[in-house]
């Protein structure tokens, strides 16, 4: 039985806030690749997939995964950054940051990409800078990994201008009229931390009722969104178990079946990585 986190941030070099020391047990912890990493494979978390979200990330997204054989690497602009990297970078300058990195053998995919008009009201660059990476994902055959907060019409218009390309909807918060659209296309759906919360009921019936089991990959969003039993504190991939028993809970069957469905799920969808 083994787990794959598929959306996981390993460089926290711009949260800061985030490399405090804290408490686990008795222990004083420090935030430490190494030690996130080797958890997680005592964990049966045994792969797990680094996201970028800023051109700045790569040389560290690149040592993280040349480092540790089961991590892989995706690169590419958030949404919340899309104004600065227009006003950084030229479009032929990002596309030869894109091309050295995409021909790599551990980048397996182009994310985190998308629109979040929540944080953001830059909307026509957002908009330039998504159909842009996912011009990229069709010229690389790379999968993408979707971004969408509170713009998910836009984004499945945009997503449904390049058809050629597929993905999963990363943090798929459960909206039921958004599944139904998503499920007409290729995509997956990336179900993390806040599948466990108490309140999340519509996002729960989702899961139960709606979203096939070979249509799901679990993932953390590492640090953030911890799932209960941590919610609240530093996520990290090991966690990524707690999002499996949920699921396994929801529609009662083992947590060896969500496991190996969701394993063989990222594999079949992130083909350039091997095991």
């Amino acid at each position: 039985m083994i787990f794959v986190d598929s959306h996981c941030h390993l460089d926290l070099s711009g949260f800061e806030e985030f490399l405090k020391p804290r408490l686990v047990g008795k222990t004083l912890e420090y935030y430490d690749v190494d030690l996130l990493v080797d958890r997680a494979f005592q964990a049966n978390v045994k792969y797990m997939l680094n996201i970028g979200t800023h051109l700045s990330d790569v040389d560290k997204l690149t040592e993280i995964s040349d480092r540790f054989s089961n991590v892989f690497r995706s690169i590419g602009i958030h949404p919340e950054y899309a104004k600065e990297h227009c006003e950084k970078f030229s479009f032929n300058e990002m596309r030869e940051i894109f091309r050295r990195c995409c021909g790599l053998d551990k980048t397996v995919s182009i994310g985190e990409i998308g629109l979040d008009y929540h944080v953001s009201n830059d909307v026509e660059q957002q908009k330039k800078i998504f159909s842009f990476q996912l011009e990229l994902a069709e010229e690389f055959n790379l999968p993408v990994s979707i971004h969408s907060r509170d713009a998910w019409a836009d984004t499945m218009e945009i997503l449904e201008a390049h058809p050629k390309v597929t993905g999963v909807i990363h943090c798929f918060s459960g909206e039921k009229e958004f599944a139904e659209k998503v499920l007409n296309t290729s995509f997956y759906f990336g179900i993390g931390g806040t599948l466990t919360f108490k309140k999340n009921t519509i996002f729960q019936e989702t899961v139960r009722d709606i979203l096939s089991l070979d249509r799901i990959l679990i993932e953390t969003d590492s640090p953030f969104l911890a799932p209960v039993p941590f919610r609240g504190k530093l996520n990290e991939p090991s966690f990524v178990v707690h999002v499996a028993e949920k699921i396994a809970e929801l529609k009662n069957i083992s947590i060896d079946q969500i496991a190996n469905q969701t394993s063989r799920n990222f594999f079949e969808l992130f083909n350039k990585a091997k095991f």
